[in-house]
């Protein structure tokens, strides 16, 4: 049977080693995370630059004649195109309300033939 001693040791022992596992994948999660987010960050960048580029060059050359210089095929040509226009913004309503119509008695609404006997 352990001793108390050895129980500690064990335990500690098991937890040390999960300990490490989970530290060396949090920071490796962590790091190729930050690391995708520059990369899409920078091509994003690029598929602008190279959606202007086109779009500048169209004067000059289609996009099937840019295709087939490039062998890039029109529809991600095409793509790069649209990724360099900004979006659209949504259209919003336009709130319309009625104006507010001040009363300060019911009298003043309803119409004289309209009033009980007793009121005329």
């Amino acid at each position: 049977m352990a001793t108390t001693d050895e129980i500690r040791r064990r335990v500690e022992l098991a937890d040390a080693e999960r300990s490490n596992r989970r530290l060396a994948t949090a920071q490796l999660v962590g790091e190729l995370a930050h690391r995708r987010t520059v990369l899409a960050t920078e091509l994003s960048e690029v598929d602008v630059k190279l959606g202007e580029l086109i779009t500048e060059a169209e004067d000059v050359m289609s996009l099937p004649e840019l295709a087939s210089f490039t062998d890039v095929p029109v529809d991600e040509l095409t793509k790069w195109t649209t990724a360099s226009k900004p979006k659209r913004g949504r259209k919003r309503r336009a709130i319309t309300r009625p104006p507010k119509v001040e009363t300060s008695s019911v009298a003043e609404v309803v119409p004289q033939a309209l009033r009980p006997a007793t009121e005329q």
